[in-house]
């Protein structure tokens, strides 16, 4: 293993991302935008880590210019706030024995293989960043993390934001869970390969260029996520009966959602408590709805129980009738019965709407997405209400035990 802080700076901490900026980015073909706070030098990693490792925020940002290995009897451990960047590959100094390479993308690209524990731990205020060194718009700039043989407890990946690799996560002979993640922008982002049994939980698959999860022999549970936009498709299965999937969402994938998945995925069974279409299973297709899209602002304008923006009205007497009709209804909303009472305490709830979580891709209220996730106890919302599809929703805390 070598650390040697590079002279060379770069750009400081991950810094939050206006709500929706990034999906116009993808929407008009621009480039992915990231905060930046200030000039830090990076911590050069490569090589074997042959003794149980933490990077810290500290240290951050990591500029890894070689493969990484985590052997069995070893552990790496990526603290909240730390930012992973990937260089092109280059000779790792003190390597006695080159790390064997897998295929063309490991050899073309720096990475991290890990058969030892794996733990990539952020929270939803300091995710772990993965991305490449020169990150450009619709390209791949690194190959991935590649995770064998973890089962629950040896490898945990939570709160972390994968962008511009090959395959962001590969999973074999594996059965540990994936949560409250960000795959944007990657070529896949999650693979399950051979037995790769994963959970996948409340994570967000947005603009892959292949997909946001391939199945190849493997038999992931996949459940509360969101699959936008993604360029090929939502998920890609083999065709294996195995594929188990729970209250995702699927909307804007241009090739389709879940390509050779069973036939009941998505065919419309029955609505939910939202009274919203969902298969058998809870999967839906519906727009996200995001704080600061262009669905949002439709939905906005067009919602007749809200005022009329400031900045919108261009008739000031028209405005004033508006006001006065609503100050009529509220008094009659007061005078009315149960059921009226009922349905404008609903309204009212719905005005007073307060979007759960910190960072990008919130859910507004007018997505279809809130409380339409897994109705099991351990997957509520941090508030004790039911799961929000998406990074945002479910517990905050690690998965210990099985939630399914």
């Amino acid at each position: 293993m070598v650390l040697n802080p590079s002279k060379t700076p770069f750009s400081g901490l991950f810094g939050p991302i206006l709500p929706g900026m990034t999906v116009l980015a993808l929407a008009l073909g621009g480039s992915l935008s990231w905060a930046v706070s200030g000039l830090q030098a990076a911590t050069e990693v490569c090589g074997t880590f042959s003794l149980a490792t933490e990077w810290t925020a500290k240290q951050s940002p990591y500029l890894v210019t070689g493969d990484i290995f985590i052997p069995g009897n070893s552990r790496l451990r990526i603290a909240p706030g730390v930012i992973v960047r990937f260089a092109k590959p280059r000779p790792c100094p003190d390597q006695k024995q080159a790390i064997p390479q897998v295929d063309w993308a490991d050899s073309a690209y720096t990475g991290i293989k890990a058969d030892g524990t794996f733990y990539s731990l952020g929270t939803e205020e300091q995710p772990v960043l993965f991305e490449p060194d020169d990150p450009k718009s619709g390209s791949v700039g690194w190959d991935g993390i590649r995770l064998s043989g973890h089962q629950l407890g040896a490898a945990e990946i939570a709160f972390s934001v994968f962008r511009g690799a090959n395959q962001a996560v590969t999973a074999d002979h594996g059965e540990f869970f994936i949560h409250h993640s960000l795959f944007e922008g990657n070529n896949t982002g999650v693979l399950a390969a051979k037995r790769g049994d994963v959970g996948i939980v409340n994570c967000d698959f947005i603009g892959n260029f292949s997909a946001g999860i391939v199945i190849r022999k493997g038999s992931p549970r996949i459940a509360n996520n969101i699959f936008l936009g993604n360029r090929s498709y939502g998920i890609w299965g083999d065709g294996r009966p195995a594929i188990r999937t729970w209250n995702n969402a699927f909307w804007g994938n241009r090739e389709e959602a879940c390509f050779k998945c069973p036939y009941a995925i998505l065919a419309p069974v029955g609505t939910n408590a939202n009274k919203d279409t969902i298969d058998r299973y809870g999967n839906m297709a519906a727009d996200p709805v995001f704080i600061g899209t262009p669905s949002y602002q439709e939905a906005l304008q067009a919602d007749m129980a809200t005022a009329t923006p400031p900045h919108l009205i261009k008739d000031a007497n028209l405005a004033k009738l508006e006001a006065d009709a609503r100050v009529k209804e509220e008094k009659e909303d007061r005078e009315a019965g149960p059921a009226e009472a009922k349905a404008e305490s609903k309204r009212k709830a719905k005005e007073k709407f307060v979007p759960v979580g910190n960072g990008p891709y919130l859910l507004s209220q007018y997505s279809k997405l809130v409380n339409a996730g897994h109705q099991g106890r351990d997957f509520k919302d941090r508030d004790g209400s039911r799961n929000d599809i998406g990074m945002h929703g479910g517990p905050m805390g690690r998965i210990s035990s099985d939630p399914f």
